[in-house]
């Protein structure tokens, strides 16, 4: 039982026990004898204490429960102390209390186990007074209890809670300022009497700054859900063409899907916590604070990246955060001497995976024969036996050839980049200027993409209160595609083995059409698409954003912020015409298809945009009574944009190298149409921080959206959130768990919009070109073309999280896992029309509903083992996604492409169809079977589908579904590895739980006479091959085993490297010398390995619902350098 005895005449507090209170009566003797071994007793004694601004009597309880030491000090003593920041584990007794008494005006002695606590004996006065403010690098606000220490010495004081502080040092004397969670800094006073410091984050954890709606919080006192990437130091030497690439695998609860590697048009699809809507998915992008494209940026500019997953992170932009938000964040200049940077690769670029189209010629005639003959045997042969035989015996593979048209259309491309910044700045002006430039050549000929890009971020302080400052932005850039490759490739499934792709004669090239007259007239040239086709773009945006921010009073500013963004396209689109547009049977050396005489058509088109906006913020952050910490926003915002594009087309051109309207002879048309919208918002903030233990947020906005009809434009979007940080409580600091550096547990809920659906949808429009008949002439005249809905409004999503963020060993080890819940209602959606309204549009209406359920997880684990350091990160989330109601109607079902469909109780996109089982093996299979068919039967060698209905009868009716195209999985792997200059790092990314549906021209059993024959149908069913559950090849004509079924769903889950990259820095002693501050030498491979069992081009699409005909995704190899000067 301890003992807390006050004796009044000396005012003499006294934690001790019983037994302890007994020895105080020993004599001076004892204890002198006993002090001899107080020394070697004291180090013995270890002491683990983690925590920040803990009071000196909770110190000295936790060290007598660990130790049995007791304390003695006066009530007197204790009034003029300040609270301590501790972090040690396992450390001596007396090291722990050097720390704790370093900054106070007391002292102590030990004598056998108690510690007698006593003023400091007076210090002989200084060289001079010291004074100044410490503050925190990044958010500017004061930090209270940094220790400040007079190196060498045991002389040190502690801040206030305004960050004050004030000590005596001799003029010479090196001033230590150290804090938890930040960078030690020393100071040589070398005769100042004041000093300011900033003390910079150390970014381990807890400390790390995020970048939140219209401000900044440290990692440890956010209660919403939000993912953090430092793009600056993670990401700047992959070869990436789009800063949306960068994001793979890096952050749970986003999804990231490339869908092309073309040159231009390689964006990847963006998707936080899944598919929340019926309608446009994509988060929203704030740069800088003002909404934008990833694709505007260079991705060499791009400091960090944060992502606002829940609503109580998001709903400070109410109306369109429903698909969550990323605040990206541009590089900055940084006060200090100027630093010029280049960083520069080069690299060659291969596709993943291609098409495998029968390549062999003789092969592909004899399929042909056997495919005529497949339902009809009587049918003649399309090949003759002496063409085949031709074939075999040819060695002229000009004339006879076996072209493999994925080696033509594709081959290998090149990707070069160079970037130059400058960046520095002084007591009142910082700048980064960058320049960059990236050309692409891409895997398809005739492909490729050159960005020149340009930015300038500048701040200045016009005085102590006031700075200003500006974000520049633009880029040029120019994409050149033969028309569009989605659309070549498609017409490339009309080609065959047996064309030649080119033959030069006289020196003018020819194209190859087909070498043989039982070949279809209709097999096509790739080559000379590529060749003969163009489609031009030239885009040139430029961005202006200007502040000013003024500190009204302490703890008060005012922020004012005004952009402009101007965007202006220009593309074209033709063909060459003439001789060269014909088609050539090279063994005949005759024109076999004939197009000289089809005019040229050149379609032209401008698109720009102006984007303005403006916001003004009052924040205010005040500590009160050194717990309560209060931040406050407030804010206002306007928004316009307007859109336009004129068009013209002409036909008729005296040549092919005069490519403009006023060239062109005939059949000239125009179009064009412009629009605009406005939004007009009020938000505001509220944080409240109880001694870093218990923390709360509100958010609300109130949004106004010119999308709606003047009765609906107003809405309201609120959230609310809480996090209780576990381990500053002094119960769990009691139970000894010192491995256990924090522990913090969040909830949140709000309601957020989403207003991306067409504009004017509420209002009554008419289109041009509806002719009408009066008398007996025809007149030009306007008409509706669809219903409107004054009573459209939000789509609205109400969102739950429950989460927790720990840190574990010293910060090594970190965990955080959500779990949420995300309903999406109000959602826009066509109901059917009755056919009294004849072809009118059905108007949208708010009816339907969409749940998205799920979890996430991320650990991470980083190290340091003498020169060697490693580190592993890894993220994973789980979401179900679910169509709650559709149309009020369970039973309705809507395709929206590719056999996907949206039905009430399955999840957006739901592949839907019969469920194949193998194929009929002979007729006795058939006999035995339901029937499948209307008229006639089946042939061996058809799918077999389920009777699901049990009724002996197969139809629509047994169709079911069949599988998600939405991935249930999400995944990422990091692995980091370092020694000395050499650097490892390993990016994997995967999803699972996936399927997709893969049937399309290059990939089908119903094959046309004069189109390619995928490979994989090399072992279909046949007389010689029964066994098969391939279904038998047919024509195109036959439907049977084309319907939708489970034959055509494959596993779309893959594991995938997405990035890998060895780098080396120069010892900075090899450099001392030089002008140049370091110099990196790297590595650089994207996509080099994938795991699927998906047959088709790539697993990894924006789009599960489309049939992937586009350009692949490439493998990208480069060797780069970053070096600093």
């Amino acid at each position: 039982m301890y003992l807390n005895a006050y004796f009044k005449g000396r005012g003499i507090l006294c934690l001790l026990n019983s037994s302890t209170a007994k020895v105080m009566q020993l004599t001076a003797i004892v204890l002198l004898a006993a002090c001899l071994q107080v020394c070697a007793t004291a180090r013995a004694q270890k002491v683990t204490i983690s925590g920040r601004n803990i009071s000196l009597k909770e110190i000295f309880t936790e060290i007598r429960s660990q130790t049995g030491y007791n304390f003695i000090y006066t009530n007197e003593d204790l009034q003029h102390v300040v609270p301590v920041t501790l972090d040690v584990k396992n450390a001596a007794l007396r090291e722990v209390l050097d720390i704790c008494f370093a900054r106070q005006p007391l002292d102590y002695a030990i004598q056998e186990k108690i510690i007698i606590v006593k003023p400091q004996a007076p210090v002989l006065p200084a060289a001079a007074n010291v004074t100044g403010t410490v503050t925190d690098a990044v958010t500017g606000k004061p930090l209270p209890g940094v220790t400040i220490q007079v190196k060498g010495t045991s002389t040190g004081i502690a801040t206030d809670e305004k960050g004050h502080y004030s000590l005596s040092a001799p003029d010479n004397a090196v001033l230590v300022f150290s804090y938890l969670g930040y960078i030690k800094k020393e100071v040589p006073l070398a005769g100042q009497t004041m000093v300011n410091i900033m003390l910079s984050p150390a970014n381990t954890g807890l400390s790390e700054v995020v970048v939140v709606g219209y401000g900044t919080q440290r990692k440890e006192d956010l209660s919403g859900s939000v993912s953090s990437i430092n793009y600056d130091q993670q990401l700047q030497n992959r070869a990436i063409t789009d800063v949306s690439q960068a994001l793979s695998g890096l952050a749970a609860g986003i999804s990231v899907s490339q869908t092309s590697g073309q040159p231009g048009r390689d964006g990847a699809v963006l998707r936080i916590r899944g598919v929340g809507t019926l309608n446009n998915s994509d988060p929203l992008v704030l740069i800088d604070g003002i909404v934008g494209s990833l694709n505007n940026l260079n991705p060499n500019d791009v400091a960090s990246i944060s992502i606002l997953k829940d609503a109580a992170s998001a709903a400070i932009y109410g109306s369109r955060a429903a698909n969550g938000v990323i605040l990206v964040t541009t590089k900055r200049g940084k006060k200090g001497k100027t630093v010029i940077n280049y960083n520069g690769s080069a690299g060659v670029q291969k596709a993943t995976h291609l098409f495998e189209p029968v390549t062999d010629y003789v092969t592909y005639m004899q399929l042909m024969n056997r495919i005529q003959k497949a339902d009809n045997p009587g049918n003649t042969d399309l090949f003759k036996p002496a063409t085949i035989d031709a074939w075999k015996n040819a060695t002229d593979r000009v004339l006879y050839p076996n072209t493999n048209w994925m080696d033509v259309i594709f081959g290998q491309g090149i990707i070069t980049r160079h970037n130059l910044s400058v960046s520095g700045g002084n007591e009142k002006t910082d700048y980064y200027l960058s320049m960059g430039y990236l050309y692409n050549k891409g895997i398809m000929e005739s492909t490729d993409a050159t960005k020149y890009t340009l930015r300038l971020n500048m701040d200045h302080k016009i005085s102590d209160k006031i700075k200003i400052g500006a974000n520049l932005n633009s880029y040029w850039n120019k994409v050149n595609e033969p028309f569009d490759v989605t659309t070549l490739l498609y017409y490339s499934a009309n080609s065959v083995p047996g064309v030649t792709p080119t033959m030069t004669k006289d020196g003018v090239t020819r194209y190859g059409g087909r070498n043989t007259d039982d070949e279809s007239p209709n097999a096509i040239n790739p080559q000379q698409y590529m060749d003969t086709w163009f489609y031009p773009q030239v885009g040139q945006y430029s961005f202006a954003k200007l502040y000013g921010e003024w500190e009204i009073m302490k703890d008060l500013k005012w922020q004012v912020n005004g952009s402009a963004e101007i965007y202006n396209k220009e593309s074209k689109q033709y063909k060459y015409s003439g001789a060269v547009q014909n088609l050539w049977n090279f063994q005949k050396d005759e024109v076999t298809v004939s197009n000289a005489s089809v005019p040229s058509t050149l379609y032209q088109r401008n698109d720009n945009s102006l984007a303005l906006t403006f916001y003004t913020t009052l924040n205010y952050d005040k500590t009160f009574a050194q717990d309560h910490h209060v931040s406050v926003l407030l804010g206002a915002s306007r928004e316009t944009s307007r859109n336009a594009w004129f068009s013209g087309s002409v036909q008729g051109f005296p040549s092919n190298d005069t490519w403009e309207l006023s060239a062109g002879l005939s059949q000239p048309i125009v179009g064009g149409t412009s629009s605009s919208y406005a939004l007009s918002s009020y938000f505001g903030r509220v944080n409240y921080n109880y001694k870093e233990k218990y923390l709360l947020e509100a958010n609300l906005r109130y949004d106004g959206s010119s999308r709606f009809a003047a009765g609906n434009r107003w809405g309201i979007f609120p959230s609310f959130s809480g996090a209780w940080r576990l381990s500053r409580e002094n119960f769990f600091r009691n139970a000894e768990l010192s491995f256990v550096d924090d522990i913090k547990i969040r909830g949140s809920w709000g309601k957020l919009g989403n207003q991306n659906i067409g504009l004017y949808q509420y209002m009554g429009l008419y289109a041009a070109g509806q002719n009408y008949i009066f008398g007996n002439s025809l007149s030009a005249g306007l008409a509706p073309k669809a219903l409107p809905n004054p009573d459209i409004t939000w789509e609205s999503t109400a969102t739950t999280d429950i989460g927790a963020d720990i840190s574990l060993f010293r910060e090594h080890f970190d965990i955080t896992f959500d779990w949420y819940n995300r309903r999406t209602g109000n959602i826009l959606v066509q109901l059917p029309l009755s056919s009294l309204y004849g072809a009118l549009t059905p108007p949208y209406q708010n009816v339907a509903v969409v749940q998205n359920r799920g979890w996430e997880a991320a650990l991470g684990y980083k190290n340091t083992v003498g020169s060697f350091q490693y580190a592993i990160s890894s993220n994973l989330s789980h979401n179900t996604n679910k169509v709650l109601r559709f149309q009020g109607n369970p039973d309705v079902i809507q395709s929206i492409g590719n056999n996907s469909i949206i039905k009430q109780g399955l999840p957006i996109g739901a592949l839907y169809g019969y469920q194949a089982q193998g194929t009929f093996k002979n007729q006795h299979d058939i006999d035995n079977w339901a029937k499948q068919k209307l008229s006639g039967s089946n042939k061996p060698g058809d799918l077999k589908y389920a009777d699901v209905k049990q009724d002996g009868v197969i139809n629509g009716s047994d169709r079911t579904y069949l599988g998600s195209v939405i991935p249930e999985y999400t995944y990422g792997l990091t692995l980091q590895a370092g020694y000395k200059g050499i650097s490892l790092s390993v990016l994997f990314q995967g999803i699972a739980g996936v399927k997709r549906y893969y049937q399309n021209l290059w990939y089908t059993s119903a094959v046309r006479y004069g189109r390619e024959i995928n490979s994989h149908f090399l072992n279909a069913w046949s007389t010689d091959n029964p066994n098969s559950d391939i279904p038998r090849l047919t024509t195109d004509s036959n439907s049977d085993n084309t319907q939708a079924s489970s034959f055509w769903v494959q596993n779309g889950s893959f594991l995938r490297v997405k990035n890998m990259q060895l780098s080396y820095n120069f010892p900075a002693g090899w450099l001392k010398k030089t002008f140049i501050a370091g110099i990196q030498l790297y590595a650089d491979a994207q996509n080099p390995f994938t795991w699927t069992k998906y047959n088709g081009l790539d697993p990894e699409t924006g789009n599960y619902t489309d049939y992937q005909i586009e350009n692949p995704n490439v493998r990208t190899f480069s060797l780069g350098i970053n070096a600093s000067f």
